[in-house]
């Protein structure tokens, strides 16, 4: 079986094992003065799977597109998913998880979902008022 991992750009590649299609989060599209992927989100024909690492735009944006044009199952935080189903994603192509999950992707390949704590989340307890953002 053939397997290939294309790099598109940040943290996003394109995993093809035989005939199955997995992006590892879905940030293909970029502003026209940002260096470009050689593809686009429109350009995307088949995706059986979006895996999501966490909801920075830098990783989540594009991935309803690719969901909605190819009927993908989108892996990611319950943050991520509400994002996704905000951007009219069917509910039947979202699966929220948290951590401690291993989610069959075919019948012999797996994804083995941990949980993650990266955020951007600052409170005025953090540091004094006069440097609170």
């Amino acid at each position: 079986m053939t397997t290939t991992l294309d790099w598109l750009g940040c943290a996003t590649f394109r995993l093809s094992i035989g005939e199955l299609i997995v992006f590892l989060d879905a940030y293909i599209d970029r502003v026209p003065s940002a260096a470009q992927t050689g593809m686009t989100t429109d350009n995307v024909q088949k995706a059986d799977w979006i895996v999501v690492g966490h909801s920075h735009f830098d990783h989540l944006y594009g991935a309803e597109r690719i969901a909605k044009a190819t009927g993908a199952t989108i892996i990611g935080s319950y943050e991520s998913i509400r994002i996704m189903a905000a951007q009219g994603v069917p509910e039947e192509q979202l699966m929220p998880v948290a951590g401690g999950e291993k989610i069959q992707l075919a019948p012999n390949v797996t994804v083995d979902v941990y949980p993650s704590q990266h955020s951007c989340v600052w409170t005025k307890t953090a540091m004094p008022d006069s440097e609170a953002v």
